[in-house]
């Protein structure tokens, strides 16, 4: 069987003035007969995650990876719902975060006492992380982004995560906050465009690419919102 993948709770770029919900792409990978979830998001997520579970009849306790594309605290901080879960990281990004750039306001310092006691796998360059499923570099959100290449059903499908965040940066080529001095986003965003036909950004709905470079997509952002 062929890799598949699932988004459990799809990315958004709706924001505010002075600031953004975070709500970033969380999918479930299964291959080879097991599950993986790249990202688990964090506070804002968090229920909608574990609901997103529970519609499937399952719970955090049926996942059996981890895979991080970047440490951001919108991808990183519901850690804590998978205790003991073996995890896949780039080995970039590991060391990156023992010492952040200082202008990196989106890398929590404490990132990695949440690794502490935790079974790591630390990716350098491309590698099948699963059959049917790649872990490939894509660095310039943060210097050791990596993104996923599955071969399904239906094609590659690449899921981005914030090496291509939205469909403006898709039609534009320029990522958002790049926090990577080398400035290698542009590079990692075209590579992204190059390997998909199917995408899945870090925080938009996924979208089709034809031979030709269109990208169509069907969903669209929702975020209802309840005042009290």
């Amino acid at each position: 069987m062929p890799a598949s993948f699932d988004v459990l709770v799809p990315g958004s770029s709706i924001a505010f003035h002075g600031g953004f919900f975070g709500i970033s792409a969380i999918v479930m990978v299964t291959s080879g007969g097991r599950r993986a979830l790249f990202d688990v998001g964090h506070g804002v997520t968090r229920k909608m995650l574990i609901d997103a579970l529970a519609a499937r009849g399952l719970s955090p306790a049926d996942i059996d990876l981890i895979v991080l594309s970047h440490c951001h605290f919108d991808h990183v901080l519901n850690l804590d719902l998978f205790p003991g879960r073996p995890m896949i990281m780039s080995r970039d990004e590991r060391n990156y975060i023992e010492d952040p750039f200082a202008h990196d306001w989106v890398t929590p310092r404490f990132v990695p006492a949440l690794l502490e006691g935790r079974e790591l796998r630390l990716t350098e360059g491309e590698e099948e992380i699963l059959p049917d499923v790649i872990a490939f570099p894509t660095p310039g959100h943060s210097p050791g982004h990596i993104s996923l290449e599955l071969a399904t059903e239906d094609g590659p499908t690449v899921l981005a995560a914030d090496a291509l965040k939205t469909a403006r940066e898709a039609s534009t080529g320029i990522p958002d906050l790049e926090f990577d001095p080398q400035k290698r986003g542009r590079a990692s965003l075209q590579e992204v465009l190059r390997r998909g036909r199917t995408i899945v950004p870090g925080h938009f709905p996924p979208f089709k690419a034809d031979e030709r470079g269109k990208l169509t997509w069907s969903d669209v952002q929702e975020l209802p919102l309840i005042l009290r």
